[in-house]
């Protein structure tokens, strides 16, 4: 069917759309539910991000009558408000819209708009329309961008799809991840529970480009496949191994090579949809392709890293010709960044170490293992080996807290349930505690922010304790060398980092990256999750987590830590923002000017934090009267 079909027989169809794969409810006109969500998601990120100033010169205004000869399916339902862009070269357009408290000021109702033309105010609707509609006037190279993107856009709807089935044909065992018997089962769940919860800020984080179905189902963590390691046979003179591999590595004779090759060559991974895309990438001289497969593992949330069936405590990172969260970021793995991970690894553990505050509240996951070719990108793997746990500890990404569970709930009300006997205030309040105390105080005791999305922040759950962090991952983070060393002087041995972005000359970075990541993502959008499903919670949570963000800076005042730098960024007007979409696939470098599109900012998110310090000094002096 065309658009102008789909259009023709779905104009006068609206509905409040609600899935089992994230809840949006909006005002539909394509009749296609997740071609209407993934656009909903589109034009709300781009007034997130206020791309080509469409939040920032726009403005609230009625919308052009008579409203039931334009949208009949609007008639008789109630937009909060409608926000008029002026600008546009091919004539103004109104968008349904809501006001919003956080991240942006105001936030999309709907897939469609009404946009007047020569031709007089007509409705459209669609994420083709959408972009053609915001590459109007723009340089060629944007246009072009914004044109690649609508296929982008067009793979997260079928991608999108395909994952609401694979959770219907998987909900009776999704719904044991809280009760399976191996804590490393109950983790695998939780990824894959994680999978169909589409990230909260960039809109076809769903697109897993270069991907077909028929990857996906072989794959992808939503369809739970298994499937086993290509090999190659690398030189050892042009390959870096950091330690001794791990037991169940292969011998070169188990890949059916001549055993004399184990002095002179090492084994290294290869994932099944890189293998025949190798040629496309040049191999070391002499490096040999085992014919035969091994190992058999299963994808993990974030698919690149997989995990073998018989040793689920260690975890295979590897490169993947795959792009996610935008066309610019490919999944493969640059050897510097295995250094700078085990870098942060070391400093971490030295820090928890060294902070009896933070006794009890991290662990980190090793990531001492690890190979490379030189500087290949498509010639690396990192092995992750996971602390030591009991079977009574649940492992649970951040990602797959707003995961629905076959119950239609999320997945955090049934974490209250289990360990928090259903009371939903108290888990948040632990959760936030746990995630402020840790960063805040890496921050601004120690000068180090890391950038541990939903992805890579891992609560450890257990009946007779509080919880903790997981950390793993962690190559990308900043640091404020100069606090770092005279906190930790010991920092000084664990040597250079590679990527010398991570070290930044003031808290700027570390400010931004702790509200973007840590606030942002892992709190505010989990916050925006339960209390969608739960209105009266939100002023509750909100109000908690303003409360709890003070205490903590109040702690670390008390103990001497200069928290200047916490309130400069939460005195300030607006809060920073991650603009990914812009960075990442519809606008150039040129045009950003970002040297990393994973950490390009806007100063455009309402700063919900305005006034939490004044309001607990005055509760503080108001106790202080009453004693």
């Amino acid at each position: 069917m065309t658009e102008s079909d789909t259009r023709k027989s779905s104009a006068k169809q609206t509905r409040a759309i609600g899935s089992d794969v994230g809840n949006f409810s909006i005002f539909q006109v394509d009749g296609d539910a997740d071609s209407a969500y993934i656009t909903q998601r589109i034009i709300d990120c781009c007034l997130r991000e206020d791309l080509h100033s469409i939040a920032s010169q726009g403005h609230a205004s009625a919308p052009p009558l008579p409203l039931d000869t334009i949208w009949p399916a609007l008639v008789g339902q109630q937009a909060e408000l409608w926000w008029q862009v002026l600008h546009w070269p091919g004539g103004p357009i109104w968008l349904p819209v809501r006001r919003s408290d956080h991240m942006q000021p105001v936030t999309a109702l709907s897939d469609g708009w009404l946009r007047r033309t020569a031709q007089g105010v007509q409705l459209e609707f669609g994420a083709q329309a959408w972009l053609a509609l915001l590459a109007e006037g723009q340089d060629e190279k944007t246009r072009i961008l914004h044109e690649q993107y609508v296929k982008e856009a067009a793979l997260a709807v079928k991608h999108r799809t395909l994952a609401r089935s694979a959770f219907a044909v998987n909900a009776e065992r999704l719904a044991q991840v809280l009760d399976h018997p191996r804590w490393s089962e109950r983790l695998l769940l939780a990824d894959q529970l994680a999978s169909y919860r589409d990230h909260p800020f960039y809109p076809t984080a769903r697109a897993k480009t270069g991907f077909d179905e028929a990857a996906l189902r072989a794959y992808a963590p939503e369809y739970n496949p298994s499937f086993e390691l290509h090999w190659l046979a690398v030189p050892r003179d042009q390959a870096t191994v950091s330690t001794t591999v791990p037991d169940f590595w292969p011998r070169l004779r188990e890949l059916g090579f001549d055993a004399a090759l184990e002095s002179s060559h090492a084994a290294f991974p290869v994932h099944p949809m890189t293998w025949p895309r190798l040629d496309k990438f040049s191999l070391p001289d002499g490096t040999m392709r085992a014919q035969s497969t091994y190992l058999r593992v299963r994808p993990s949330l974030s698919v690149r890293t997989v995990i073998p069936l018989d040793h689920p405590t260690q975890h295979l990172k590897l490169p993947l010709l795959m792009f996610t969260l935008g066309a610019l970021s490919l999944r493969l793995m640059r050897p510097s960044s295995l250094y700078d991970g085990f870098w942060f690894q070391r400093v971490l553990n030295a820090i928890r170490a060294s902070a009896p505050a933070l006794h009890g509240r991290y662990v980190h996951v090793d990531e001492a293992h690890f190979g490379h070719v030189a500087d290949s990108l498509h010639l690396s793997y990192l092995l992750r080996v996971y602390p030591s746990m009991t079977e009574r500890s649940t492992l649970v990404p951040v990602a797959a807290l707003c995961a629905p569970m076959p119950d239609g709930r999320a997945f955090s009300l049934h974490l209250a349930d289990r360990f928090y006997a259903g009371d939903v205030l108290a888990w948040w309040r632990q959760y936030l505690d746990l995630l402020c105390d840790v960063h805040l105080r890496l921050w601004l005791a120690y000068g180090v922010a890391l950038e541990a999305n939903q992805q890579n922040t891992i609560i450890i759950y257990r009946d007779d304790a509080a919880p903790r962090l997981l950390m793993k991952d962690n190559d990308a983070g900043r640091v404020y060398r100069q606090r770092l060393h005279s906190q930790l002087p010991e920092a000084e041995a664990f040597g250079p980092l590679h990527n010398q972005r991570i070290l930044v000359p003031d808290d700027t970075a570390l400010g931004q990256m702790f509200c973007t990541i840590t606030l942002q993502l892992n709190l505010l959008a989990v916050l925006e999750c339960v209390a969608e499903a739960n209105p009266a919670l939100h002023a509750p949570m909100l109000g908690a987590l303003r409360q709890g963000v003070v205490a903590i800076l109040q702690n670390l005042q008390d103990e001497g830590i200069d928290t200047g730098p916490a309130w400069q960024l939460f005195d300030a007007p607006r809060l920073p923002v991650k603009y990914l979409l812009s960075a990442g696939s519809l606008l150039s470098k040129d045009a950003t000017g970002a040297t990393d599109i994973q950490k390009f900012y806007g100063n455009s998110a309402p700063n919900f934090m305005l006034g939490a310090r004044r309001t607990q000094s005055a509760g503080r002096r108001r106790q202080g009267d009453v004693r």
